[in-house]
């Protein structure tokens, strides 16, 4: 792992270790937004709540120099980008019950049926989800497909380790490039969140 940009750590492929508990200590409540665009979203909640950590996931160097450039203004010290592939950095690099949230917002649908094997969220993340989110943790989605939505909204809602609840309502300062365009453009949007249930839960 080696520094890239301030604020940015990049894994390689032969990197097999995250060292998480350097940026969020045990017990430090963790977010984590994957494809997380300029990071302006991040950037505000990490200003509003500074008792959190927060992560940012993102692969493309352009967009990750703004999100420096962003925690950088903001002396956000809780906020931290890593550049790495996001599907092998929840699956293979966070450790068990490690986030209380986990954000995905506008992730690229691969629209074509024979590039679905491409998608962030397949039926088997649900697995992982239900392994790095703590009692309790929520996940949110905001998209503007329909059907990548209709998956996974029936994916979780299938599975008795989730329970729906309400979506995330975001500011304007909140959202996302994509989701500005949208709204501006009137193109509708698709929102849900679902609750990890408790090792007690029935």
């Amino acid at each position: 792992m080696n520094d890239l940009l301030p604020s940015v750590w990049e894994l390689k492929e032969a990197d097999r270790d995250f060292p998480l508990r350097d940026f969020a200590p045990e017990g430090a409540p963790l977010e984590i937004e994957i494809g997380c665009g300029n990071g302006r979203f991040l950037a505000a909640n990490a200003a509003k709540r500074p008792d959190v950590r927060f992560i940012g996931v993102e692969r493309m160097i352009d967009r990750l120099r703004k999100c420096s450039r962003k925690a950088r203004q903001g002396a956000l010290h809780n906020l931290l980008f890593v550049r790495v592939e996001a599907g092998r950095f929840v699956r293979e690099l966070l450790p068990d019950a490690c986030c209380q949230a986990l954000y995905l917002f506008f992730p690229d649908p691969w629209p074509k049926r024979r590039h679905h094997k491409n998608r962030f969220f397949r039926q088997p993340m649900c697995d992982t989800l239900a392994r790095i989110l703590t009692p309790g943790g929520r996940f949110f989605l905001s998209t503007d497909h329909e059907d990548y939505y209709l998956e996974i909204y029936r994916w979780l809602s299938a599975d008795p380790r989730f329970e729906e609840i309400p979506p995330l309502v975001r500011p304007e300062d909140e959202q996302t490039d994509f989701e500005r365009l949208f709204l501006a453009k009137g193109d509708p949007i698709h929102d849900c969140a679902f609750r990890l249930r408790g090792p007690d839960a029935h």
